[in-house]
Formats: structure tokens, C-alpha cells, sequence
């Protein structure tokens, strides 16, 4: 049902119930949302217009050459690292797109994860223990409450630190900002049935850990790849 959610909210459909539960491969998804889809179908690539928008932006604003601008190329060796968070976020608004999220360094990574699970799951390990052995209130439970608010807080604090660009290759990175982005694209020219295709097929990925090559058409949805 998520996942259904998360199809209909980004392709702005709705999907009746008789509808949900005839589809059993991931064609038959894809059959459900391209019939929703009709009056709105386009033939312009728009995977292929956001590589080469990005492609010319990148160029415009850092004078990377577009003969290097392949889908293999890193973007971690496209944008500057020196104040690297505030060239992302304005050359997000120069485009106008959604990008993906700044992901923390390594080492602060390890970091945070550190203090969540130190003050959630310590927290709750003490809570259970006082709760259990030295007869204390069910209020102690609020210890991993706060060690989620005080988790938030840090990692709200680290933004600055958050410099990692990930998807980091073009080639995913582009499929990300079309996923990010298809409801204003679909709604401003509408869509071709593989950019709909590839949008699902990344949602399927996204919500369930699976490789991109493990969702073909074929494939049912509960028996193959395991989603109930």
C-alpha cells in the first residue's frame, strides 16, 4: 500500500481498489499508471532532456567541458569543494529542480549513528531495565524519546557538514531528479511510457532495497521479488 501511495502521489493518479488488486507483475503496475496517464503521454525523453539540461548548466556555471559530461562522471569532482553545500542548493534553484539530499561525510556519519544509538537504544535499554528491576514509572520510557529529539538535533547541527553527493554518477543521479521532479515535469509536458516505466521501477528500488536490474515486467510483485 506504500508503495501504491507513493505511485499515485508521484504520478497525481488515483488507483481504485479493483484496479490494485489486478496487479500482480510489475507490467501490469506499469499497464495501470499509463492508462491513468492518457491525455498526458508525450514522445520527448525526459531522462534525456535533464542530462543534457544538467550538462549545459554545468558548464554555464563551472565551465566543466561538455565532451567530460558522461554518465559515469562523478559529480563529487564536478562541484567545487570548497563551500560545495551553498553552490548544490543554488545551482538547485537555478535549475529549478528538486536534487537529491547532501549526504554527511564518513567520519560523521559514523558519528551520528553513534549518538543514535547510544541515546535511543541505550535509552530504552536503561528504560526497560529500571522499569523491570528497580520498579520505576512507565515515564522512564520517555529516555529514547528524548534520545530521538536530541538524535534530530545533532543531525539538524551537522548540516553544514552534509557535502556528499549521492547518487554520485550521472547516469543514477539523473534518474534520481526525474523520479524527484516527474510530477512538475509530467504536469508542464506531459510523459513517454519509459521515463513512467523508470519512475516505477526506481520507486519499487527505493522503498525495498532491490537491485534496479531485479525489476523487469515479468517479474510478480509478491511471489518474485517478495513484496507483500
Amino acid at each position: 500500500m506504500e508503495i501504491l501511495m507513493n505511485v499515485e502521489e508521484t504520478f497525481d493518479i488515483r488507483i481504485s481498489n479493483q484496479e490494485a488488486e489486478k496487479i500482480i507483475t510489475v507490467g501490469d503496475f506499469h499497464n495501470v499508471v499509463w492508462r491513468h496517464l492518457e491525455g498526458k503521454h508525450s514522445d520527448k525523453c525526459k531522462s534525456q532532456a535533464i542530462f543534457y539540461k544538467l550538462r549545459q548548466s554545468f558548464f554555464d556555471k563551472f565551465k566543466f567541458p561538455p565532451r567530460d559530461f558522461k554518465l559515469d562522471t562523478s559529480l563529487n569532482d564536478i562541484f567545487p569543494k570548497d563551500n560545495r553545500r551553498q553552490h548544490y542548493l543554488n545551482f538547485a534553484n537555478a535549475n529549478n529542480l528538486e536534487l537529491p539530499s547532501l549526504q554527511l561525510t564518513k567520519p560523521w556519519t559514523v558519528f551520528l549513528n553513534s549518538i543514535g544509538i547510544s541515546t535511543i537504544l541505550g535509552g530504552l535499554g536503561l528504560s526497560l531495565f529500571l522499569i523491570n528491576f528497580l520498579d520505576y514509572s512507565k515515564w522512564t520510557l520517555l529516555i529514547p524519546i528524548i534520545g530521538c529529539g536530541l538524535t534530530y538535533s545533532v543531525s539538524e547541527i551537522l548540516n553544514p557538514k552534509r557535502i556528499v553527493i549521492e547518487p554520485e554518477l550521472i547516469r543514477e543521479f539523473t534518474k534520481k531528479v526525474l523520479l524527484d521532479n516527474y510530477t512538475t515535469l509530467t504536469k508542464e509536458s506531459g510523459t513517454n511510457r519509459k521515463d513512467m516505466e523508470s519512475v516505477i521501477n526506481n520507486i519499487l528500488v527505493d522503498m525495498t532495497g532491490l537491485k534496479l536490474n531485479d525489476v523487469t515486467p515479468e517479474k510478480k510483485i509478491a511471489d518474485d521479488l517478495g513484496i507483500d
